[in-house]
């Protein structure tokens, strides 16, 4: 703890990222539901003082005739203008919703590049919020490369013939009465690369290199030149010893930078987070690290969650599979509607159900996940899409699993029959201590259906 109240202190304003972020009052608001705005947000030619690539992500509307924001799914920090921000908080528990993003496989967040906030340290490592980490330590670097490497002075010692910098009279006449010829020692400060502050940043870009070599995805590999070049900018720089990588050399290190190398502050606190391990938290904004807003859409986060969670519990039958319905094959199981098609001049329909389970290659259940809180009967225009996808599929199980339960209802609840078709009603409540209990339970039900 006392290493981040250092951190925090001699962070002040310190760094590119520092230099351009704005502060702002934070209005309060939460998903899916409405916020009124103070007054001052319609300029005098009548338009909204929002920017322009953050209003198309909500829907302004009037709230008993005040000028209010209708919240969508995504949550996070949305700069408005230059003088406020909207916090858009879950009604998940921060510690839950840390583990559905680090859970959600795949799920890559909605960066506002342009737009900074502060963050806390989290135990907890989503993959997604990881590679935030990775692309701002290489943009840091890319403007230290741009300025110059930060280089120190070092004592090099010199032994023979020929003397450098400061000689040492008593050092070399005893060296030369022990070897019978003359013998000059000498010393002088050279200048260098290879000290604390740069080997903390090739221990994290080697850290990450280690991390991500040998991802196929064309983005990844994209990071991982960049890695490579990182650390062959760093050629002359040796290993780091366990005692320069620590929170508290870290601090020295940002306590003692030139001011002409101020764009180090960035790159040394986000090495810090990945030389520890440490996350970045969601919601919690009381930390040192400033980096680029970052959305989260929680109905992504929570189909990509769900997805894992049945994976992980289920696949220990090498029997069943969990499939995901969004990616063409071989990845994925996603589809066209019609099979024969005879339109000409129109596509045929994509089919991508959010989960396809099968049982020995045989679709035995499809899953269209929805995140919003579950009633008795499902909604007919769901119900309706669950029952298309189970005919295309060829399967009579199909389930809209919600995200939401009380306690008068099960996991997986048989609704009823639309035909030969059985429609479930899947629950989960994600606000659930310990959520791991509710995942058993909502794997075993699903399970049971098989």
């Amino acid at each position: 703890m006392d290493d981040i109240i250092e951190l925090d202190d001699v962070l002040a304003g310190r760094g590119y990222a520092a230099a351009r972020h704005v502060a702002r009052e934070v209005i309060s608001g939460e998903e899916n539901k409405t916020k009124i705005l103070p007054p001052g947000f319609i300029k005098a030619d009548g338009t909204l003082d929002l920017y322009d690539d953050v209003r198309k992500l909500f829907r302004p509307v009037f709230d008993r005739g005040q000028l209010a924001i209708q919240c969508s799914g995504l949550i996070g920090y949305f700069p408005l203008n230059d003088r406020f921000a909207l916090e858009v908080t879950p009604k998940v528990p921060i510690g839950n919703l840390e583990r559905l993003v680090g859970m959600a496989a795949g799920y890559s967040p909605h960066i506002l590049i342009k737009y900074t906030r502060h963050f806390a340290k989290t135990a907890e490592r989503p993959e997604s919020i990881f590679l935030l980490l990775c692309d701002q330590l290489l943009d840091a670097f890319d403007r230290i490369w741009d300025a110059g490497l930060l280089k120190a002075y070092d004592r090099v010692e010199r032994i023979g013939s020929s003397p450098a910098g400061r000689l040492d009279p008593y050092a070399s006449a005893w060296r030369t009465a022990k070897a019978g010829r003359p013998v000059a020692v000498s010393s002088s400060f050279q200048r260098t690369v290879d000290f604390g502050p740069n080997r903390v940043l090739l221990f994290a870009f080697e850290k990450l290199f280690a991390r991500y070599f040998g991802d196929p995805s064309q983005s990844m590999r994209h990071r991982i030149r960049r890695l490579q070049r990182a650390i062959a900018r760093l050629e002359d720089v040796t290993p780091a010893r366990p005692h320069e990588i620590s929170p508290r050399a870290i601090v020295s290190y940002l306590r003692n930078l030139p001011a002409q190398h101020e764009h180090y502050a960035d790159a040394l606190l986000v090495a810090q987070l990945i030389v520890t391990d440490a996350g970045l938290s969601i919601r919690n904004a009381d930390g040192t690290t400033i980096l680029p807003s970052i959305l989260i859409n929680m109905a992504e986060v929570f189909e990509a969650y769900v997805r894992r969670l049945l994976a992980d519990h289920l696949q220990t039958d090498t029997r069943i599979s969990v499939r995901d319905g969004n990616d063409a094959p071989p990845a994925g199981v996603a589809t066209k509607l019609f099979e024969p098609y005879h339109v000409v001049g129109k596509a045929n329909p994509d089919m991508t159900p959010d989960i396809v389970i099968e049982v020995d290659g045989v679709t035995r259940l499809v899953i269209d996940t929805k995140y919003k809180a579950a009633k008795k009967i499902p909604e007919r225009e769901d119900t309706e899409q669950a029952i298309t996808y189970g005919a295309r599929y060829g399967c009579d199980n199909v389930m809209l699993l919600h995200a939401g339960r009380d306690a008068t209802q099960g996991y997986a609840d048989h609704v009823g029959n639309v035909g030969h078709f059985l429609v479930y009603n899947g629950l989960i409540n994600l606000e659930a201590d310990p959520i791991e209990d509710e995942e058993k339970k909502l794997a075993d039900s699903i399970r049971a259906l098989l």
